[in-house]
């Protein structure tokens, strides 16, 4: 099983502008994408603002404050959450970030969060099964 994230993703690096992406519940949240950012924090989809399905998707009451006077000079990105039981998080870049190429005005979605086809975008990592026989040392000495 690939441990990288490239290994796993079921998209290409570089973008399209076809591939339809969704939530785990089937709500469309965009078609097309320009590329995957792997940064500090691991891989986002890029978006432009034209291949998101803004009507599926709306910026929670608790977060309107980052796109208002003052907190719009402030903060790095803002956050939109889609309109169904999933609330896949969308980051809105406002500022560049040191840990990852973002880019300002673009948006982004992590792959653990949408689907292509019915399938995740990316393969989670199988957990290693214990074996009956193993022995886990509570004190470190082995």
């Amino acid at each position: 099983m690939a441990t990288n994230y490239q290994d796993r993703l079921r998209i290409t690096l570089e973008g399209n502008d076809h591939t339809r992406f969704e939530t785990s519940t089937g709500l469309h949240v965009a078609t097309g994408y320009t590329r995957i950012v792997i940064g500090g924090r691991g891989p986002y989809i890029e978006f432009l603002p034209g291949q998101l399905v803004w009507e599926n998707l709306q910026i929670p009451d608790e977060q309107k404050h980052r796109k208002e006077h003052p907190w719009e000079d402030r903060v790095y990105y803002a956050e939109w959450r889609t309109k169904d039981e999933s609330r896949v998080k969308v980051y809105e870049q406002i500022r560049p970030v040191d840990y990852a190429d973002y880019r300002i005005g673009l948006l982004y979605i992590s792959p653990f969060d949408l689907f292509v086809d019915g399938e995740p975008v990316i393969t989670m990592l199988e957990r290693k099964k214990k074996a009956k026989n193993d022995v886990v040392d509570l004190f470190g000495d082995n």
